[in-house]
């Protein structure tokens, strides 16, 4: 694969640059590929945005002195703005390796042994687990602020 196609795959970094709109490239590419983890990145970089306008909206611009809730958002979101930049390039180079070796990322049909066990611990789902703590992390968060 040369540079080109590489570049024209890995689009979606150019919105981790955008201020309001970094999360949303992890979105895109957790659809593309069906990957839960990302999206729940996604959604993680873009909700101190969507918070800061809400507070922007209640308690108008942020001041520095005094610091208030919608300036602490602000300063999370500036945050995770930066590790979302850092982190979209990271994903980018590992589905370019991805990208060049996909008959090493082949996945072949094997056959599993299905166990009582196994059978049980379908139930727990630690998508949901980890989303759920992502926003008990987040309402703590708020919590402190106000």
């Amino acid at each position: 694969m040369n540079v080109f196609e590489k570049i024209k795959k890995s689009w979606w970094v150019i919105l981790s640059f955008i201020m309001f709109l970094n999360g949303f490239g992890f979105i895109y590419i957790a659809v593309k590929y069906n990957n839960k983890n990302w999206l729940l990145e996604g959604v993680m970089y873009e909700l101190p945005w969507f918070l800061y306008f809400v507070f922007y909206a209640l308690f108008g611009a942020p001041s520095v002195i005094p610091m208030n809730q919608s300036m602490l958002i602000l300063l999370l979101a500036v945050l995770l703005l930066f590790v979302g930049i850092i982190r979209s390039v990271w994903v980018a180079i590992k589905l370019a390796d991805v990208y060049e070796n996909e008959e090493k990322y082949t996945i072949s049909s094997t056959s599993l042994n299905n166990s009582k066990n196994s059978n049980e611990n379908k139930d727990f789902n630690s998508n949901l687990a980890c989303c759920l703590c992502a926003l008990v992390i987040f309402f703590v968060f708020i919590v402190v602020i106000l």
